[in-house]
């Protein structure tokens, strides 16, 4: 896909990855599509970035997860044609396309395979709609953000979400009201598990779509469509703050780790007896039997994806807790450390340098860390006190630099 950064740090500071007002955000957009199609846009729609507070590789396991939205979001700017042919265009360029090309491809000749890359996230959104039953007619949109790609905050799941609601209202669809917007949703995880092959769940899109700003929001994904529930997200009120550490170290879901994942998961269910290891963290024995798995490699697997359901519940408890906020928060961090060594150690999506954030993070005195995202690469979240994030960036930037890493960037939830 493609990214916006802030400019290079000075004298080894933190280099800090600010969110665009949506003001300028929708301007950059606009320009951006005035000057590639010669024409002035008639709409901009835009999506969020999202963090998972904790539940990671739980949702295609029928399990729970709690995101919360970025304020780094993706911006779309669009207009209606009179033929049937789609023009999608990068602010930026990318390694797919350079800057000022656009991908074209007629809406007849959709298929799967019709494209690669970056637009495969825009054209799936359409030929899932089309499979749908839904129709209009061609379009060119232009794209561009400030999510960091690349770095486990859903920056693909932003673009598919943002191109759903864009088509939306191109094609007068009337999906985008909150009790509609499923199809939306179903169509952007469609774009990137069939067209773009990304095996995902559907914990990015449902977050971009039905986010709220100061809210978290648990997934339940014992069902499909999953059930949606807003829980209070206080971290401000308390002094307290998400500091998201990009690592800068590749995070690609289509390298067939993430599918490996997928199929031993699947495989622990099968071997357990069940059709999704949600079913095993919901039984009083669930441990247990994981436990009893005679195959190694799936007992991890299983073992992490149970422990994590029963943290996300133990994590929304204490979010929605009345108790002292100082021991609430404290736990909370606990369970965010225990889930990271669960992903490395049992799930094995963890690397140096996620495991380096999280250490350097932890010892400067965040309350807890924790990788997010799928792993493999990409960004650690903290749990951190407003007043510290500077000294713990500043701390986790010094880690990095004494290891030979490449710079980390930061960003404010």
């Amino acid at each position: 896909m493609f990214a916006a950064m802030n400019g290079s740090p000075k004298d080894g500071a933190p280099l800090w990855v600010e969110p665009w007002a949506r003001e300028l955000g929708e301007r950059s957009v606009a320009r951006a599509f005035a000057e590639t199609f010669d024409s002035a846009p008639t709409g901009v729609w835009s999506a969020p970035g999202r963090v998972n507070l904790i539940g990671e590789h739980t949702d295609y396991n029928g399990g729970l997860c709690v995101p919360a939205i970025l304020r780094h979001r993706t911006y779309i700017a669009g207009a209606p044609r009179n033929d049937r042919i789609m023009r999608f265009a990068s602010a930026e360029g990318t390694e797919f396309v350079g800057p000022g090309t656009t991908f074209e491809v007629a809406i007849d000749d959709l298929s799967p395979d019709s494209c690669g890359g970056w637009p495969a996230f825009m054209a799936g959104v359409v030929w899932s709609l089309l499979e749908r039953g839904y129709d209009g007619p061609g379009f060119d949109l232009a794209a561009t953000t400030c999510i960091p790609r690349n770095a486990g905050l859903a920056s693909s799941a932003a673009l598919a979400c943002s191109t759903a609601l864009a088509v939306n209202d191109l094609w007068r669809l009337a999906l985008d009201a909150p009790e509609n917007r499923v199809e939306l949703a179903e169509a952007a995880r469609d774009a990137e598990n069939v067209v773009a092959h990304t095996p995902t769940g559907r914990l990015d899109q449902y977050a971009a779509l039905f986010g709220h700003p100061d809210t978290a929001l648990l997934v339940d994904c014992a069902t499909a469509p999953p059930s949606l529930h807003h829980h209070p997200l206080t971290l401000h009120e308390y002094g307290l703050e998400i500091l998201v550490i990009d690592t800068r170290t590749t995070h690609d879901l289509t390298d067939g780790r993430y599918a490996r994942r997928h199929d031993e998961c699947a495989r622990a269910a099968t071997a357990l007896g069940v059709a999704t290891l949600r079913e095993v963290a919901d039984s009083p024995s669930g441990v247990s039997r994981v436990e009893r798995l005679e195959d190694a490699v799936l007992r991890r697997r299983a073992r992490h994806v149970v422990t994590e359901i029963h943290r996300v519940r133990a994590v929304v408890d204490e979010l929605a807790g009345v108790g002292p906020a100082h021991e609430r928060f404290a736990e909370v961090g606990r369970l965010f450390s225990q889930s990271h060594a669960s992903l490395a150690r049992d799930f094995e999506v963890s690397r140096p340098e996620l495991d380096l954030a999280v250490e350097a993070a932890t010892g400067a005195g965040a309350l807890g860390a924790r990788l997010v995202g799928a792993g493999f690469g990409g960004a650690v979240i903290a749990l951190a006190r407003r007043v510290q994030l500077a000294s713990i960036a500043g701390a986790v930037a010094e880690a990095f630099a004494a290891s030979g890493y490449e710079q980390p960037r930061f960003l404010h939830r």
